[in-house]
């Protein structure tokens, strides 16, 4: 059994070294064909853009002409190859490893070692003039343009180190990118140097990288290329389709045993151009394998807690100021289950417009926090699955406790969960609700059903019990809250409807709760009576259906029906 290529971005090792591989080799040749020799490729972090770099070089690198063959084989692009293969020098460049602590110096270092292992590489007889990377730069020009050379430059991950800097600190990220003589700006510079005139040194370049945010700063705008990231033609080119991962599903013997549907709720809906069809994340997919796999089971944790940590500190472009700006209701519409609406991705903008909406939105999409649900006159953004919901959720919560707005005990919370999944006791609704009334720093957020709605579904999917879906449709209808088993030992499927009214001075009348409660309950007698529902019921599950009436912050009305 080949093993699993999690966390690999090695592409001749994982060819020579009995790896799967879902081969994306036909790629190469569309990218050959674009009518543009410099490109740019942005997607989220850890859906495959290295290794699709590692394809490229090992495609392309005269260096690995006489590997060829092993290298592809069992590939579409072995038995197609192109002209422009094992034509030339690579220069390839990776900046995840730039140290946001000293990033001047260790970005210095990162081009000087490249550039020295570049010349050692080919066995090229530069000399160089000093140790200075422009100049280093120069010399090589030098050398490609007097031997009639092919160069192709690869930038893997331009911006990792420049959005960590971002988000770690948006002051030190503001005085190393305005600075003229930052390395990085004159990296740029230099490359786009090489672009230009006759017999320009560099022929081809591709860039990977996360947002545009990085290249707008350092360089206002990075004009000599073309970026394919929304191209629909390209769409495929890293991810998983659902096709390949019913191949990988197929060949681990996973078929029968896991369903589609729960990989599907988790890991895809991936949308970069409204007219394709979603793809999965393939790092979250290769990690599912994996756990399952190692344990024969599914996984204790459905979400890498690599991919956690890579959004650990997003909370902070909702708190500026030391207080939540307006970028925050956006969040909580989204974990809500609305959608947010654009008239267009921005595709250039600069960290210092970070706050304005648009801007914002479209971070959100490029970061993979949200995608494409799908185009009328404006384009619809939505949470993708459930891994980026609970990332979502993650980074609502901590901004609110950066506003010290809401702090609960989580144990506690988690007893009551339990509670409601073992004995259907719905204590753990109305402690949600005691909190939101003591915590009187969230009362400026609680201004909607939705608002609200966002709070207890932030906080219910804190625990390993449930997913918890919001306007899951249901009968021709929309839940609220539907809390769906993860847990094994789980004996109780929740239907939660949430009603609410306006907070004013007078509270509300017995009559106005119970016409409210009336239509809360004939809602969920419909809802109950839809497949999905009734699937778990015939399993043996037993229904809570529970109903919610706040007025404004407090709660007024929490009842079980049945």
């Amino acid at each position: 059994m080949k093993k699993i290529p999690y966390g690999i971005s090695d592409f001749k090792r994982l060819k020579t070294e009995n790896f799967y591989f879902v081969d994306k080799t036909h790629y190469i040749e569309k990218l050959e064909n674009f009518p543009s020799s410099f490109m740019m490729f942005l997607r989220p972090r850890r859906f495959g853009k290295s290794l699709f770099i590692a394809i490229l070089e090992a495609y392309y690198d005269i260096y690995f002409k006489d590997e060829f063959e092993a290298i592809f084989k069992d590939t579409y692009i072995l038995n197609h190859r192109t002209k422009e293969a094992s034509s030339y020098m690579v220069l390839r460049f990776d900046f995840s490893i730039v140290d946001i602590y000293d990033v001047e110096e260790s970005f210095k270092h990162i081009l000087e070692l490249t550039l020295n292992s570049f010349v050692r590489r080919y066995s090229l007889k530069i000399k160089f003039k000093n140790e200075n990377p422009i100049s280093m730069f120069a010399d090589i020009f030098d050398y490609v343009k007097e031997h009639n050379i092919n160069l192709y430059v690869m930038i893997d991950e331009y911006d990792n180190f420049a959005n960590k800097l971002f988000l770690n600190s948006q002051e030190d990220y503001l005085n190393i990118v305005t600075k003229k003589t930052a390395p990085f700006k004159q990296f740029f510079t230099t490359l786009k140097a090489g672009t230009s005139g006759n017999n320009a040194p560099i022929k081809r370049m591709f860039i990977t990288r996360v947002t545009p945010m990085t290249m707008y700063d350092v360089t206002s705008g990075f004009n000599i290329g073309d970026n394919i990231s929304l191209n629909s033609t390209f769409h495929n080119m890293v991810g998983f389709t659902t096709d390949e991962l019913k191949e990988a599903l197929s060949y681990y013997k996973l078929e029968n045993k896991v369903e589609l549907s729960m990989l599907e709720e988790w890991y895809n809906h991936y949308k970069f151009n409204y007219k394709n069809t979603p793809i999965y994340n393939s790092d979250m997919v290769l990690y599912f394998i994996k756990e399952y796999l190692n344990e024969d089971e599914l996984p204790r944790e459905m979400i890498d807690i690599n991919v956690r940590s890579d959004y650990s500190k997003l909370k902070t472009i909702i708190y500026t100021n030391k207080k939540l700006n307006g970028n925050f209701k956006n969040l909580q519409r989204l974990i809500g289950g609305e959608s947010i609406v654009i008239s267009n991705l921005v595709q250039d903008f600069s960290a210092l417009n970070l706050t304005k909406e648009e801007n914002f939105k479209s971070f959100l999409f490029y970061l993979g926090l949200v995608t494409i649900q799908d185009r009328r006159l404006k384009l619809s953004l939505k949470i993708p699955n459930e891994t980026v919901k609970r990332i979502d959720i993650d980074f609502l919560k901590d901004a609110l406790e950066m506003e010290k707005a809401f702090v609960l005990n989580t144990d506690k919370l988690s007893d009551l969960l339990a509670d409601f999944a073992l004995h259907g006791d719905i204590e753990v609704f109305k402690y949600l609700a005691t909190q939101i009334k003591e915590n009187t720093g969230i009362r400026d957020y609680i201004s909607s059903e939705q608002t609200v709605k966002s709070m207890y579904l932030a906080y219910l999917s804190l625990t390993p019990y449930y997913v918890v879906k919001s306007e899951e449709e249901l009968n021709k209808g929309f839940a609220d809250i539907l809390l769906k088993p993860l847990n094994p030992y789980v004996e109780y499927v929740g239907l939660v409807e949430f009603k609410f009214i306006k907070r004013e001075k007078n509270k509300p009348t017995s009559k106005a709760i119970d016409t409210l409660v009336k239509k809360a309950k004939k809602q969920l007698d419909d809802y109950e009576k839809d497949e999905l529902v009734t699937e778990f019921t015939n399993r043996g599950l037993r229904l809570q259906k529970v109903v919610i009436l706040f007025w404004g912050w407090e709660m007024v009305y929490c009842e079980k029906y049945n």
